[in-house]
């Protein structure tokens, strides 16, 4: 078994339905995942806080996180339609479209990085790969084994590179080339240098990266009725795990923030008129948008949920601790606002007022706390 998180095989190919016990499986694989790359991806940010190629070492951070972040909400999407299948009012077609379906980066650029849900798994790994690699070389496998990975990774693209073509194609094939010529001479040496490696490893994931939106750029920039219909269908279903995650904070938590959410059905079906279809492709990325909108809301919403419960279970390990009385019956704060908490709907005001008055007082009362 690997230290670090690895990306879980999908349940089923692309334009499959997956069986239940396969889609239960990979749901559990993936919140392993989720958790294990997150912390990961702490300790990597801890580690490049004091490292001297901090600057170097910003972008593939950058990259890192927010690729995760995506991860993490296509994630509760997936949890949220399964859920509802198994209660009878959710379509299993829907999963698979969330799990193949393309998954917009949270950047404010919805073409920056459009990727399935298995290939931002596989890119993760391999940024987090690189990371490790360049921040802790000592952590990793010994040489001989990080260039025969290196070889294995560089076949696996021009495999890939294979299937594309134009000059973005031919820039990455001598990128390819460059990184086989780095290669050989690592391997020519009797001790290669362990800097080295890691370089070589950081421009492999570049070109891994830089492959999978070449990929997703062409697709987009050739868009016709049958890439139409996909997006269509990827955004019934997104529409759908939305309208699920919203419900479950409004049933949930108090106060809940309200929005629209869009019915990509309203457009009606995927006309066949070349003028049309461009107006419709223009309408299926305002839908998309506005998707992104109320699910980076709602999201929002449970991550504050989320957080509340940690800083409380934070402060009762501190109080836990502090052992001598103080003239605050901060006990009786906790426990209002745990009650506060696991009510529901969860009172998020009343709770987050109270955890912030304890720390407050906590902080001047222990200041090392």
């Amino acid at each position: 078994m690997s230290r670090y998180a690895v990306a879980p095989p999908p349940p089923v190919e692309p334009g499959l339905l997956p069986p239940d016990d396969a889609t239960d499986r990979y749901l559990s694989e993936l919140a392993r995942w989720r958790l294990r790359r997150e912390h990961e991806l702490r300790a990597l940010d801890e580690l490049t806080r004091s490292h001297p190629e901090r600057t170097a070492l910003e972008a593939d951070l950058t990259s890192s996180m927010t690729l995760f972040h995506a991860v993490a909400q296509r994630h509760d999407l997936l949890l949220a339609t399964w859920e509802d299948v198994h209660g009878g009012g959710g379509e299993r077609e829907w999963v698979a479209q969330l799990i193949w379906g393309m998954l917009e980066l949270p950047d404010g650029d919805a073409e920056a990085l459009a990727v399935s849900l298995p290939d931002a798994l596989r890119l993760s790994d391999v940024l987090a790969g690189s990371l490790r690699a360049r921040v802790d070389p000592d952590g990793e496998a010994d040489p001989g084994e990080r260039l025969a990975g290196l070889e294995m990774d560089l076949e696996r693209l021009r495999q890939v590179l294979a299937e594309h073509d134009g000059a973005a194609a031919h820039d990455l094939a001598g990128a390819l080339d460059a990184l086989d010529a780095q290669v050989a001479a690592l391997h020519g040496q009797d001790e290669p240098a362990i800097a080295d490696i890691g370089a070589a490893e950081s421009a492999l994931a570049a070109v891994d990266r830089e492959l999978i939106v070449t990929a997703a750029s062409h697709a987009h920039a050739h868009a016709d009725r049958d890439q139409a219909q996909a997006e269509r269908a990827h955004l019934v279903a997104r529409g759908e795990a939305v309208r699920s995650l919203a419900q479950r904070v409004l049933n949930d938590l108090r106060p809940a923030p309200r929005l629209g959410i869009p019915d990509v059905t309203a457009l009606g079906g995927v006309p066949e008129e070349d003028g049309a279809l461009e107006a419709y492709v223009v309408n299926l990325e305002r839908v998309g948008r506005a998707l992104d909108q109320a699910h980076a809301t709602y999201s929002a919403a449970l991550a504050e949920y989320a957080d509340l419960a940690d800083r409380a279970e934070r402060l009762a390990k501190t109080l836990a601790g502090c052992g001598a009385p103080t003239s605050v019956d901060l006990a009786g704060m906790l426990t209002a606002a745990k009650e506060s908490l696991h009510t529901k709907p969860a009172d998020i005001q009343r709770a987050s007022a109270l955890i912030a008055a304890q720390e407050a007082y906590l902080a001047q009362l222990r200041p090392d706390a």
